[in-house]
């Protein structure tokens, strides 16, 4: 509806200036303009203007869409070693259930909490009491209160003693990372404590060690998407620790599985997730129901914190900080975040009665940065968008909420604007679009599970798909939807569906 208003009010002003201009000019000069001036210049001008500019626009879109399709087939190249799947493969209408999920933020404790404060708009970002930039001035953060970093530090320096080697025990961990140990193991002991309520569970911790495996307990995947710049070993040692604490709450460890997430590639947050629910099944059962032969459960926690002086200074020298002298830069927050993903059997035995899917993701990569400046490429957004909508079968006028883990930067917000305006034209982008990094600051991998926590907090207390997408990185670009389990909406089946961006944007992630 806004769409049309804004479309009106531009004719009404082209018609509004012209006829202004000529009428000022007709008594400026002392003519008396005939029926055919009248025509020509107040009606004909103005309509062959609009037309003129529409028709700029169309071109504009038709190059735009074959370079977003290019640069979508470019990035799916390298990541696949056999040809592409198509955009219609059965895989592609794979689900997990969404059993139960933590959040911590610098403005709640739990997504339900930020969901309110952020559609109220009373959450923003505070000057820091501790950080500084290089003027001296203090930095807006998006600062957790009250995080125990001694205690998690202790914690994990004791667990490393035990399984580090000597170099690694007296290693000093910086603020930061302690701050990152701490937020990732209060959603672990959450997570962990919502497992307990398994129906399972207390037959198998009291079976016979040769009658466990006759018991269905599942077997649990975890995975830990901690700060890139850490290394692989640090971040697998954190990853093992958090599975410790899983089975500190009670679940047995010889049901955790460790999964580790390669150092060195790198990988969206969101294809991690994807990647869960391709590796859920066995692609020749090509089974899309939720409810599965084989029980599948998994935790995924993310966690970062990007609160130290050196983080700060590295952004203000890279001119990444948000600052006077670069206001284009982002803000440092930190921030955790986690799931349970089950197959629909398993969440109603966690206690999810009527669980939230979450889809398949669709992903792609900007050849330019985000942060360059020129002209702001919203096709590739807004094909990956359509896509996941497509696979998830949901009509764009369904979708009641879009969360992006994006800021106010120019770029970003200009890239969801052209998002909505194209593929989400019921949105509206005031009240029905929540952006993360904005109020909460930035905290990589955590920023877009936040993200994703607050769109599965909306489509499960409305029970209304919800849209998420991730731009705030400079080149990676992503969508996922989340939908309730007994929703049925209708198949997509317009041609616009179809168009080549949107499927060489999905073929990177088939």
């Amino acid at each position: 509806m806004g769409t049309w208003i804004k479309r009106s009010f531009f004719v009404c002003a082209v018609f509004a200036i012209t006829w202004v201009m000529f009428i000022a000019y007709w008594s400026g000069s002392n003519h008396m303009p005939d029926g055919g001036d009248v025509l020509l210049y107040l009606l004909v001008l103005p309509a062959c203007f609009l037309l003129a500019v529409w028709g700029i626009r169309k071109a504009k879109l038709s190059m735009a869409s074959a370079a977003a399709a290019k640069a979508a087939a470019a990035a799916a190249q390298p990541a696949a070693a056999t040809p592409a799947e198509p955009s219609h493969h059965p895989e592609r209408l794979w689900t997990l259930a969404v059993a139960a999920g933590a959040l911590r933020s610098p403005h709640g404790a739990d997504a339900a909490a930020l969901l309110e404060k952020l559609q109220a708009h009373e959450a923003k970002l505070e000057l820091d009491p501790e950080l500084t930039d290089g003027q001296g001035f203090p930095v807006l953060t998006g600062r957790i209160a009250d995080v125990d970093t001694q205690t998690a530090a202790a914690e994990f320096m004791a667990w490393r003693g035990r399984h580090a080697s000597a170099e690694q025990d007296d290693a000093y961990l910086p603020d930061e990372q302690q701050r990152t140990l701490a937020l990732a193991a209060d959603v672990a002991r959450e997570l962990g404590d919502r497992l307990m309520s398994h129906p399972f569970l207390d037959e198998y911790l009291q079976a016979q060690r040769h009658q466990k495996d006759a018991v269905g307990l599942p077997q649990l995947h975890l995975l830990a998407l901690l700060p890139a710049a850490w290394s692989g070993e640090a971040r697998m040692q954190a990853a093992q620790w958090l599975a410790q604490l899983v089975t500190l709450q009670g679940w047995p460890a010889e049901k955790i599985t460790v999964l580790p997430a390669i150092a060195g590639e790198p990988a969206h947050p969101l294809l991690h997730l994807d990647r869960l629910i391709a590796t859920s099944r066995d692609a020749n059962t090509q089974q899309p129901s939720p409810y599965l032969a084989t029980p599948y459960l998994a935790i995924v926690i993310a966690a970062q914190s990007n609160l130290g002086a050196d983080i700060v200074q590295d952004w203000e020298r890279s001119k990444q900080l948000l600052s006077g002298s670069s206001p284009s830069g982002k803000s440092p927050g930190e921030a955790a975040a986690g799931f349970i993903l089950a197959d629909a059997t398993q969440a109603i035995a966690l206690g999810a009665e009527d669980p939230v899917l979450l889809h398949r993701a669709t992903l792609g990569r900007k050849n330019k940065s985000a942060d360059e400046a020129g002209r702001v490429d919203g096709d590739l957004l807004t094909a990956l968008a359509q896509a996941a909508l497509r696979d998830a079968a949901v009509p764009a006028d369904a979708v009641a909420l879009l969360v992006t883990d994006g800021d106010h930067r120019a770029g970003r917000t200009e890239e969801i604007m052209k998002l909505g305006y194209a593929a989400l034209p019921e949105i509206d982008l005031g009240s029905q679009c929540l952006k993360v990094g904005a109020e909460c600051g930035s905290a990589g991998a955590a920023t877009v599970l936040a993200a994703l926590a607050l769109a599965h907090a909306a489509a499960d207390r409305a029970g209304e798909p919800a849209l998420c997408v991730s731009n705030d990185d400079a080149h990676e670009r992503a969508a996922i939807v989340l939908t309730r389990k007994n929703s049925h909406p209708h198949p997509i089946t317009t041609t616009a569906e179809h168009s080549p961006e949107a499927t060489a944007a999905q073929a990177a992630t088939a």
